[in-house]
This record gives structure tokens, C-alpha cells and sequence, in this order.
């Protein structure tokens, strides 16, 4: 466990944010994100270190030519808020942290920065820059919304000079940017900015002539009759041209300039400079879209046109396939285009894409015929942890991504691929090409191959033991060690034990942590396959205190009944009081069953007595992954479970970018009905409703616990995507978790990427208003987004737990537990 106290730094910089802000009161603790590489070093040397969610992975072309152990590849570990700088071995050789405090000679800065949250990485080789003074290692930091510049120093792969940074959190023009989520600088020294949360694209010029000062050439994005720049209008499958069936909705985009000129997310960056005749093309992979624009660069003023969008292509086989939230683009000399296609899980290659005619601006895709086609196309969703120890999918977990970032193909300065030669399943392959992908959900770095011509993927790194492969390929030992996260879907207060109970999700086994955060082993002793997905702690007089645990796909129990989704009841030991199959018990209504197999996974549990009835008897509620919330009634004394309603349901408006068969509908972009639900998350019961976030619906909507009808909401909710522009009180942004504090009568929730967890006094005590919105008094958040992923910090805020009069709050990207208390409450 680590107490941190906030720096003064860190709470300037939250007053830049937020307001001015209350002093914090004391420290807070962290756990479950100790560096523990002290205990890898018998491991092979890519094993010798974790990641914690590395979002992008570069390299210095320049370094190829001195072989694996010389080479030098750059990882933006966010979790970590450090670069890692690895050899081809996959080797640790250095870092760029706070250790690195060097100035450049020629930095007009007094003091190097600290990084807070590295979420994109770029490198200007010296053999691509027009001026060497521009090469190095560019690092986008979403918690401080600047870019840094680093240059590298040849004496050791660890040694940074700083040298300038730019950018600012706002709305406006200049240097204002907000969540930049990754950057490209071509070699004139032009830098592009992908402004997420302001949708649009940046285009700066550093010059090393004057001081390094950045000025702003460009700004693209759709701007309303106010001048704010706002979301691109939705691409709609089966309507829009080059998104679908071929339409006539449209001839061209002047009528409809925010689909030519908006974007919706705007992520990974890439550029291309044709060496025929120096043309030089930017790509853009628009996110929210489901596209990538290309745009040709003026070379001399760095200004952009349009010249292109790919959103639907013929994938490997022929057939149509569409892009699926594209995330990272990279290009290697011949112009190819590498994609990962993070929601379908999978990396993708197209021949070269860029246009050289000047006759169309933007190139349409008259007919599926027309459409670009795709060289490869590889993988699919799926976590390690889990792939390996299920017998049918072992055999081709390198094909399992879980939110893959980048694809980056390995390219010296001569524009020649570095190669290696492997064996893939059975067969030998010489001077096969090198690429790495940054696995961000699985909190690792793979290796892919592809054969000599590049015209076909052979297979990515695998587990020991797959394919006679002996060691481990894949960078950065998983994140299995004892009292570890990989990522959690579930918490809990254990208050007989003052333990508190976290569900390691893709390791299917729960972890236990007392007060202070120190590892107390596994509840219930054992592993619970496969995928503990909730966890609830209730008292019962034939029980004592009881511990209900969601179980996605339980292998106990019997055939033919051996993985369907169960609800397990145990007492405060860990002895197993009753085990109830929910497939079972779901099956034959109208909506799917709760299970794995119907994609249909339970999500979180909350228990509470049935006001009317018997102590043991309960009410348990559950979510499940197609947007239902779901009551059973338990009674211990006869061990009975019984259905009693379910509620919710997809708003089929705004259909769904799930699955193989997603298809968003008109109102996609739009806040769901009243009562429907858009990405289900969290439920609490409280004595008079029943509360459930709805994520991707910006609020957290209310039910009535006898019949599941709905009573109101909180939150003014939005859009898919919609985020607010600060921290309103009003407006959330994706919230997750919920838990309830008796001691201060309060709701506490975990706001996603607000990146902060708030706090509202009961809401059971205020009725809704002619709106239908319940608004109890606002009582302040807990931390400060300006942290990023620092401890304290909470870059997405996924569950909450409250206990002993603290609140323990659950951060994905840093796989962390915070533990604050209400006097640190920011109100």
C-alpha cells in the first residue's frame, strides 16, 4: 500500500480545471498497482516488468539498423503515467519518468513537467525530420491536455532532454485543447492534434528557429451557428454513401457539411509522404464514426483538404465489412494502411489508399465494387487470461485482442521491413515482417508476423506451451500476481470482517483487501470460473453477514447445465450457502435468458430486504448485458430463488454498435427513452427505489422495487458520447459504479470518465420535477481529473465501495484502488 499526498503542482493544476478548489485534507491510499517487478526477475526478459493499460507503442526507424538489443521502442504505460522504452527482445532498457529532469540546451522552459497521463506517443525519427532539432519522442498528456517534446540521448536509451510543451484545457482557439488523444509531427514540423473532446483536429507548426514556439495553422471540425465546434452528424449503416448500401440520401457533402467536416471522437493519427513526389497525406481514424478521413497536407503552410473516407471496405474475402470504432492508424513507405479495429477486436491492412488527383477532393465509393479492400484482416475480441484457460479457444488466443490501440509495422530508414523468422503452426518462415500491437485491455504488448510479401498474416504472439512456442511472446507479464487487478466489475464492504471484497474479473477469482489495502488472499479461497461479474454483501439471521456473487459462466454446475451464468450465496468465510442456475431461471420470456451464451452476461448485483416480508427474505437485483434490470426474491430459510420482474430493455431507435450484427439506428447518437437503457451498468437498492446507471445515457435512472416501472432520473443525461464540458453536478459523463454511505446518508457514484467519483445526498428524499429529474443536493466529488492516472487520480472510475466511513473507488486504466475519505471531498 502507498499513501500519496497531493503535490501543489497537482492542485494548481486542478484549479486550472475545476474552480478553485477546497484544501485536501490529509492524504489518500492506493493499492493493488504496486510495482512488483521485483518478483519477475526469473522471468524471460519481455517478462521482467508489467504494463498497465499501454495505449501506443512507437519506435525510432533509426535504431533498426542496430539490431534487436539496439533498437529502441517507445509504450505510453497511462497506467504507469511512464513512456517504457524496450529493445525488439522486448527488453526494458529504460524509462521516460520523473526521474528524467533534463533540460535541452536550447529549451526556452525553466523546469521539466512531470507526465500525468500519457495517452498517445509519437516519434520524428532523425532520418524522417526536415531539421534533427524536431526529432524525438512527442508524448500526449491527457491529464495536463498538453504535448510534451523529448529528445532522446544517444549515451542511453533511458536519458531524456526535455525541451517544450504546449497546449492548455479549453474550448477555444489557440492552444486550447481538450482530452488530445493522439498527435502526429510529419517532417516539416507540422503537428496534428486529435482534440477529442472538442471534436475536431488541431494543426500546429513548432519552430526551433524561434524559441520553439507553436503557433496554430488550422482547426477542422463542424461549428454551429455559435462557433463552437460540435459532433459530426452520425454515419448510418445501410443509408449513408460509403457507409453502407449504396444510397441516394445525398449526392455530395455540401449539403450536409457536418458529415464532410465533423468528427465524432477523433483518435489515431498517421502520416504518409509518398516518395514519387513528395505528397504528403494525413489520416485521421474518426472514432465515433466508425471512418478515417484522409487528407492531403500542403507541404508548404501545413493547411489540410479532404481527400478521402473509408468506413465501409471488402474485407480479405470479399465480402462487405465495415470499420468498427477505428483507434490506431500507421502507414509504412509504400503507403499501406494499418488499422486496428478496436470493437471488433481485430487489426486490419489496406493497399495504399492515398490519392495523387486533384479533380475530386473527396472520392466516393460509387459501388460496393469500388469499395477498398482490405490485404488481411485478423482477430478477434477476447482476454488472455480467460482464452488460455478455456480448452477450445487456447489454441488461437494470438488472435485475442481486448481494445487494441495501435498496429505498428516495424520500418527502418530505408523504408525496408525488419524481419525475423518463426515458425506458425507447424510450418518455418523466413524474413517473416514485424509488427507490434498494443493490447491495451490485456495490458500487453504482441508481436505479429506477416509473411515475407506482407500479403498475409501468419499469427501474433502466443501464450507457452501454444504452437511449441516454450516462453511467453507477448510483452509485459500478466497482471496475475497475488492481490492483482486486471480489471474489476465488481465491489464490495465486508463490515463483520472490515475487509473489503473486489472481483478480479478476468482472473475469475475475488481478491480480498483489509482496511489499510493489504492483500488478505482469495474469497472464497479458490478460483470462480469463468468471470466474477458482482458482488453484494447483505445481512440474514440464518447467515450472519452473506456475500452474493455473480458468476458469468459457471463451470460447478452440472451437465447440461455446465456454464450457464449462477448466482452464489456465501457467508462471511466463504462457505458456500446456496448455488442458483439464473440461465435456468430466465429462460423462456421474451428477451434473452441471462447467460454467455445468449451474450446476454449478468452484470452487477444489489441485495435488500423485502420491506414486507420475513429477515431472510430478499430482494436480489441484477443487470444483464442487453440492458434489463432483473429482480429475484431469495429466502434463506427455504433456499429459494424466484423470478419475480424484469424491466428496461435497448431503446430500438437507437440501435446498437454491439456484436457482429450492430446497426445503429437514426437516434443512435441521441439520449434513449425514458426507461430504456443504453450500456446498463450499476444497481443500488435503497429503502424506496431502485437505481441503475445508463451509461452511454449520461444518467442514472430510478425504479420503483415492487414492479420495476420507472420513477424518474438523475442527471440531465445526453447523447452516446455526449460529454459535458466540465464538472456540472447535473451532467454525468459515462458513470459506472454506485454504492450508498448510511453513515452520511449519501449516494456515492463512480463518473466514469468525468474521472472523478461524486457524492449527492439521498435521492430517495427528493421527488422528480415536472421533468421527470430527481435532483438531491449535490454534495462535492472526490479527486482532481487534473492528476490523470497519478495516485488519486481516477482516469475512468468504474466502481465504488463504501466502508468504516471511507470510500474505495476502482480506476480501469490504472487497474487501482483509491481510498479516500469524506473530509478529501472536493465540495
Amino acid at each position: 500500500m502507498k499513501t500519496i499526498t497531493p503535490t501543489p503542482l497537482a492542485v494548481l493544476a486542478g484549479t486550472l480545471l475545476l474552480g478553485a478548489l477546497t484544501p485536501l485534507a490529509g492524504g489518500f491510499d492506493t493499492f493493488a498497482d504496486e510495482d512488483r517487478s521485483s518478483e519477475l526477475s526469473g522471468e524471460p526478459v519481455q517478462q521482467r516488468y508489467q504494463f498497465n493499460t499501454p495505449t501506443t507503442v512507437t519506435y525510432d526507424r533509426d535504431s533498426l539498423g542496430q539490431g534487436a538489443a539496439g533498437a529502441r521502442v517507445y509504450v505510453a504505460d497511462m497506467g504507469n503515467h511512464e513512456i517504457k522504452v524496450l529493445n525488439l527482445n522486448g527488453a526494458l532498457v529504460g524509462r521516460l519518468d520523473d526521474n528524467d529532469q533534463t533540460l535541452a540546451a536550447d529549451s526556452p522552459a525553466s523546469s521539466v513537467p512531470e507526465v500525468r497521463a500519457p495517452l498517445g506517443i509519437a516519434f520524428l525519427s532523425a532520418s524522417e525530420a526536415d531539421d534533427d532539432r524536431l526529432a524525438g519522442l512527442y508524448v500526449n498528456d491527457v491529464g495536463r491536455h498538453q504535448i510534451h517534446f523529448f529528445r532522446t540521448v544517444s549515451s542511453g536509451a533511458g536519458d531524456f532532454e526535455y525541451v517544450t510543451s504546449f497546449g492548455q484545457p479549453g474550448h477555444g482557439g489557440g492552444e486550447e485543447i481538450y482530452l488530445p488523444r493522439n498527435m502526429t509531427i510529419t517532417p516539416q514540423g507540422f503537428i496534428y492534434v486529435s482534440d477529442e473532446f472538442n471534436h475536431r483536429v488541431k494543426a500546429f507548426r513548432i519552430d526551433p528557429d524561434n524559441g520553439y514556439q507553436v503557433s496554430l495553422i488550422q482547426t477542422l471540425g463542424h461549428q454551429n451557428a455559435s462557433g463552437d465546434y460540435v459532433d459530426a452528424g452520425p454515419i448510418i449503416r445501410g443509408v449513408d454513401k460509403n457507409y453502407g448500401s449504396d444510397s441516394t440520401n445525398y449526392d455530395d457533402y455540401a449539403g450536409q457539411p457536418d458529415k464532410r467536416d465533423g468528427f465524432r471522437i477523433p483518435q489515431g493519427m498517421t502520416y504518409y509522404q509518398s516518395p514519387d513526389n513528395g505528397a504528403t497525406y494525413l489520416y485521421v481514424a474518426d472514432n465515433g464514426n466508425n471512418r478515417i478521413k484522409i487528407f492531403r497536407v500542403n507541404t508548404s503552410t501545413g493547411q489540410l483538404t479532404l481527400d478521402d473516407m473509408l468506413g465501409r471496405f471488402r474485407d480479405d474475402g470479399g465480402s462487405v465489412d465495415h470499420l468498427k470504432r477505428p483507434r490506431g492508424v500507421r502507414t509504412d513507405l509504400d503507403g499501406n494502411l494499418y488499422v486496428t479495429d478496436t470493437y471488433n477486436g481485430r487489426i486490419i491492412q489496406f493497399e495504399n489508399l492515398a490519392s495523387t488527383s486533384d479533380s475530386n477532393p473527396v472520392r466516393y465509393r460509387s459501388s460496393q465494387s469500388a469499395d477498398a479492400r482490405a490485404n488481411w484482416v485478423y482477430g478477434r475480441l477476447g482476454i488472455h487470461q480467460v482464452e488460455m484457460r478455456a480448452p477450445t479457444s487456447a489454441g488461437t488466443e494470438d488472435e485475442a485482442f481486448q481494445l487494441p490501440n495501435d498496429l505498428v509495422p516495424m520500418i527502418d530508414a530505408n523504408g525496408d521491413f525488419y524481419r525475423e523468422n518463426i515458425y506458425a503452426w507447424g510450418y518455418y518462415y523466413s524474413n517473416a515482417r514485424v509488427h507490434l500491437v498494443s493490447d491495451s485491455g490485456n495490458n500487453r504488448i504482441k508481436k505479429c508476423w506477416t509473411n515475407s510479401s506482407g500479403s498475409t498474416l501468419l499469427r501474433c504472439s502466443v501464450s507457452a506451451g501454444v504452437g511449441t512456442v516454450a516462453d511467453n511472446e507477448y510483452w509485459g507479464h500478466p497482471r496475475t500476481l497475488p492481490g492483482q487487478l486486471h480489471s474489476a466489475s465488481g465491489m464490495a464492504w465486508l463490515g463483520s470482517k472490515d475487509q473489503l471484497l473486489v472481483s478480479d474479473t478476468p482472473n475469475t477469482r475475488i481478491n480480498i483487501y483489509d482496511s489499510n489495502g493489504d492483500y488478505q488472499g482469495r474469497f472464497p479461497g479458490t478460483n470462480i470460473s469463468y468471470g466474477v461479474t458482482g458482488i453484494a454483501t447483505f445481512s440474514d439471521p440464518n447467515i450472519g453477514e452473506a456475500v452474493a456473487v455473480l458468476v458469468g459462466a459457471d463451470v460447478t454446475l452440472p451437465w447440461p447445465y455446465t456454464g450457464d451464468a449462477s448466482l452464489r450465496i456465501y457467508d462471511a468465510n466463504g462457505n458456500l450457502e446456496e448455488l442458483f442456475n439464473l440461465s435456468y431461471r430466465t429462460g423462456g420470456l421474451p428477451v434473452p435468458e441471462i447467460g454467455l451464451s445468449t451474450s446476454n452476461t449478468n452484470y452487477p448485483v444489489a441485495v435488500s430486504a423485502i420491506n414486507d416480508g420475513a429477515a431472510d427474505q430478499h430482494a436480489i437485483y441484477i443487470t444483464s448485458f442487453d440492458n434489463y434490470v432483473w429482480r429475484f426474491d431469495y429466502d434463506s430459510g427455504s433456499g429459494s430463488l424466484d423470478g419475480n420482474w424484469y424491466a428496461g430493455g435497448p431503446d430500438s431507435d437507437k440501435g446498437n454498435d454491439l456484436g457482429d450484427g450492430w446497426s445503429l439506428g437514426p437516434d443512435f447518437f441521441e439520449q434513449g427513452d425514458a426507461g430504456t437503457f443504453d450500456q446498463i451498468g450499476s444497481v443500488l437498492a435503497l429503502d424506496d427505489r431502485v437505481y441503475v446507471t445508463d451509461r452511454r445515457n449520461q444518467r442514472i435512472q430510478a425504479l420503483n422495487p415492487a414492479n420495476g416501472a420507472l420513477i424518474g432520473q438523475l442527471g440531465l443525461g445526453g447523447g452516446t458520447y455526449d460529454h459535458p464540458d466540465g464538472l456540472d453536478p447535473d451532467r454525468l459523463f459515462l458513470p459506472a459504479g454506485l454504492a450508498y454511505d448510511a453513515q452520511q446518508d449519501a449516494l456515492v457514484v463512480a463518473d466514469g470518465f468525468n474521472m472523478v467519483a461524486r457524492a449527492w445526498a439521498n435521492p430517495d428524499q427528493y421527488s422528480p420535477n415536472g421533468a421527470g429529474i430527481i435532483d438531491p443536493a449535490y454534495q462535492g466529488h472526490w479527486l482532481d481529473p487534473a492528476l490523470g492516472t497519478r495516485p488519486g487520480g481516477l482516469f475512468d472510475a468504474e466502481q465504488v465501495a463504501v466502508g468504516g466511513g471511507d470510500v474505495y473507488v476502482f480506476s480501469l486504466i490504472s487497474n487501482r484502488i483509491t481510498k479516500f475519505s469524506w473530509s478529501e471531498i472536493n465540495n
